[in-house]
């Protein structure tokens, strides 16, 4: 199982909700891995003290190019505090877009096929997505598609604008997931977005700068971020893709225009109910 996380503009919290999901993965849906595949360069090096050049996706391309003398894909994981594994990219931009290019050497199909083999699933944070950035094998690899995107008109009409590029990648599902902001309410713009994109919204994600510091290296706890409303959405969240990963959604034939301003009532859409943890 491959998840894509991503967005169309700015940076509204790809990697902390990439990192939210594989913390709150269930229990029995394998063990997650997250993959940095943002070719602006990675963050988790830095948060976390790690050496990418020795450990991460710099190795996992030379052992992709090696090809069956390739080290196994373990060996280029780091393991966070708390035990959450992950393959970091190196901070500067021209390095992380020029490794993600080698990964088509063979580092790819290596990861990919120890995920199967293993049975886990990986979380690939792809920062912003460009169909044509040295990141698109992963959306071509992806099961499903994340676009994390802010209740902003201007990153709305954004996403409006670009649905026909999202719907020409062929994705078998994708969804829309709304990140709260700080000075509005939870469901702020969601009842406008739903009433557009349907089934495929998913939110709101709350804001919760004290998850986010814990996620991001910041802040240390005893119980990480389980009980925090980031962390309890992550977990609704983790259940509901681990269990309809299989569902194909169909892309519509139309393009949206998404309301603006008071164009519509606000509404709230919840997270799909799922089973219990």
């Amino acid at each position: 199982m491959i998840i894509a996380v991503g967005s169309l503009k700015g940076s509204p919290g790809a990697t902390t909700l990439t990192l939210a999901l594989a913390d709150r993965w269930p229990v029995g849906g394998g063990e997650p891995l997250v993959v940095e595949a943002d070719p602006a360069g990675g963050d988790l090096g830095a948060r976390f003290g790690l050496l990418t050049a020795s450990r991460g996706l710099v190795t996992l391309a030379a052992a992709g190019r090696r090809g069956g003398a390739a080290r196994p894909v373990e060996d280029h994981i780091h393991e966070l505090p708390g035990g959450l594994q992950v393959i970091a990219a190196p901070a500067g931009a021209e390095q992380a877009s020029q490794v993600l290019g080698e990964l088509d050497g063979g580092g790819w199909s290596l990861l990919w096929s120890a995920a199967r083999g293993q049975g886990r699933p990986l979380l690939v944070d792809c920062g912003r997505l460009d169909a044509r950035s040295s990141g698109r094998p992963v959306l071509d690899a992806a099961d499903v598609l994340l676009l994390v995107v802010r209740a902003r008109d201007d990153e709305l009409s954004h996403l409006a604008a670009r649905i026909p590029v999202v719907q020409s990648w062929e994705l078998p599902a994708w969804y829309v997931v709304v990140v709260a902001q700080p000075d509005r309410s939870a469901d702020y713009r969601v009842g406008d977005i739903s009433r557009v994109l349907g089934s495929r919204v998913l939110g709101p994600v709350p804001y919760d700068a004290a998850a986010a510091g814990v996620l991001a290296g910041r802040r240390h706890t005893r119980v990480g971020i389980g009980r925090t409303k980031l962390g309890r959405t992550a977990a609704s969240l983790a259940d509901y893709l681990a269990a309809s990963v299989s569902t194909d959604v169909p892309a519509e034939p139309w393009t949206p225009a998404l309301p603006t301003g008071a164009a519509a009532s606000a509404g709230r859409v919840a997270l799909p109910r799922t089973r219990a943890r």
